[in-house]
């Protein structure tokens, strides 16, 4: 039985900061076998769980597709407008839940 083969590490703060340089443009993030874990990352990207570069949540939208590869994740940034939306709808969040808004 053969060893899976390794895919190139994605730096999603490399990969956020093109995506803002061209706010709304759909970019490929990163190529993987399975779409399960192309969902999870994808997931991951649209509510910045655990992907501090995709911050705040909502700022970024992320897809998956199909490539002959196996399943891509796409992702754009909204822009400034969606940002600031998402800022202050984490704010507001954070201050019904008694927290700091930061």
């Amino acid at each position: 039985m053969s060893r899976p083969s390794t895919r190139p590490h994605t730096s999603h703060a490399k990969v956020a900061a093109q995506l803002r340089a061209h706010p709304g443009v759909w970019m490929q993030v990163a190529l993987y076998r399975t779409q399960y874990t192309a969902d999870g990352t994808a997931r991951r990207i649209r509510t910045a769980y655990r992907q501090p570069a995709y911050e705040p949540a909502g700022a970024y939208d992320a897809r998956v597709q199909q490539v002959e590869d196996g399943t891509a994740v796409l992702a754009r940034w909204l822009g400034p407008e969606a940002e600031a939306k998402a800022r202050r709808a984490a704010a507001l969040a954070a201050v019904r839940a008694g927290g700091d808004p930061q």
